[in-house]
Formats: C-alpha cells, sequence, structure tokens
C-alpha cells in the first residue's frame, strides 16, 4: 500500500495533463429531411438524409470539415401513389471548412462551406407503360459542386453535443437539395 501512493501521486499530473488537451478531432452523424429540385423543376423528389463526417480542429474556430451524406428519395412517389414520373436519390463526399463561434459556454453557432463530389440517380417511368418493372429508366449524373451548411450546437459535457442545421448541396447538371439535419457529434 505504501509504493501504491507514491504511484498515484506521479500520475495524477498526468490524468489532468490528458483532461486538458485540446479537442482536435469530432465525428458527428446526422439524420434528417431534404428535397431535390433542378431549375426547371421538372425533375424532383425529396426522402430521408443521412450524413457521417469527420472534423479535425486546427483551433478552437476552425476545422477541417469531411463527410459522406446520401439521400434515399422516393417521397414524391409514396405520396403521389404513383402517379409521378421520376424518382431522384443521391450520395457523395464532402470536403471543406467549418467556422463556429461559442454564443455561450453551452452553445455556438457555426458555418460549414467547400465543395462536395456526388452521384444523382434519376429513375424516370415511361408514362405511356402501365405497371411494368421494366418501364424505368436510370440515369446517373456525377459531379463537382459547392456546398453551405449554417447550425448550431448544444454541448452536453466536453465531448458530446447535439446539433441542428440547414444545409444547401448544389448537385450535377444544375440539380440541388435541401436539407434540414439533426446530429449528434462526439469530440475527442
Amino acid at each position: 500500500m505504501k509504493n501504491l501512493i507514491p504511484a498515484l501521486l506521479l500520475l495524477c499530473p498526468l490524468s489532468s495533463y490528458a483532461s486538458s488537451q485540446p479537442i482536435t478531432h469530432e465525428m458527428g452523424l446526422r439524420l434528417g429531411g431534404g428535397g431535390m429540385s433542378n431549375n426547371s423543376h421538372t425533375d424532383g423528389d425529396a426522402g430521408f438524409t443521412f450524413e457521417l463526417g469527420y472534423n479535425y480542429h486546427f483551433n478552437r474556430y476552425f476545422s477541417l470539415d469531411t463527410g459522406y451524406f446520401a439521400n434515399s428519395g422516393g417521397l414524391s412517389y409514396i405520396g403521389s401513389l404513383g402517379l409521378t414520373q421520376s424518382i431522384s436519390s443521391y450520395n457523395g463526399g464532402l470536403l471543406g471548412i467549418k467556422a463556429e463561434y461559442p454564443l455561450t459556454r453551452f452553445t455556438n453557432v457555426y458555418a460549414r462551406g467547400g465543395i462536395n463530389y456526388a452521384a444523382v440517380d434519376l429513375d424516370t417511368r415511361n408514362p405511356d407503360t402501365r405497371k411494368s418493372k421494366d418501364n424505368w429508366h436510370t440515369r446517373t449524373e456525377r459531379g463537382f459542386s459547392p456546398y453551405i451548411a449554417l447550425g448550431t450546437e448544444l454541448a452536453l459535457g466536453q465531448h458530446f453535443g447535439i446539433s441542428v442545421e440547414y444545409q444547401r448541396i448544389e448537385l450535377p447538371h444544375n440539380f440541388s437539395s435541401n436539407h434540414y439535419l439533426l446530429g449528434i457529434n462526439f469530440k475527442f
């Protein structure tokens, strides 16, 4: 027991040093809904949105923003009981920066922006054929485009947070998407 006390006293500064280290990594999972449309409004859809992100913090205010996003369309098809002529879905990756500013000890606001690479799948139905699986045609568009997001985060301790976010992702061939996301973040 006498040998254990000096060893614990020597380890105390190490544990306080570890807890005072700045946070440099952040993983986030965001879920919500979003819609997609193009400039001519001929193709459009809405659906469930998923995003898995990683941020590397350079300091308290700026970080590298990366992530994977996906939206599974089909809401317009379900809502109209099959009367629509197209279903849209997309997925891709994000690379940009995140700037955040603390409003209080527990809340901060942030903006994210950069470039994304996305693949948009457009499934269109031939209106002349009836209820056949063979009458659907899939077209895929790929390319680089910008994205931007605005949000706020509520800290639940030093390592966890809950975020609410609006995100706009420009997609290839004049398509764009608006997302409303609720997320949980883990910082280490």
